[in-house]
């Protein structure tokens, strides 16, 4: 799981970052409740789009395609600058 505060990767069961020590949430699929990370754009266990509800001034990664929040310079999944 990536940190959304310094970007380094967790394992996937990791409750505090190794990276800066910041809380790790999982999400959860609001469709079978399975946990997911907080960027995956689909549920593992069922399928489910999770990024169904992203606003509409979301920006998406020319490089990745993943769904960014509008503020955002670099992508959050692959750190590619944000055309």
């Amino acid at each position: 799981m990536k940190c959304e505060t310094c970007g380094a990767l967790n394992d996937v069961d990791a409750a505090f970052c190794k990276g800066c020590g910041t809380k790790l949430g999982l999400s959860e699929c609001s469709k079978c409740g399975a946990p997911t990370d907080p960027d995956a754009l689909f549920c593992s266990k069922c399928g489910f789009e999770l990024a169904a509800n992203v606003p509409a001034n979301s920006k998406n990664c020319q490089s990745c395609g993943f769904v960014n929040p509008p503020a955002a310079v670099y992508c959050k999944r692959c750190n590619q600058k944000i055309l």
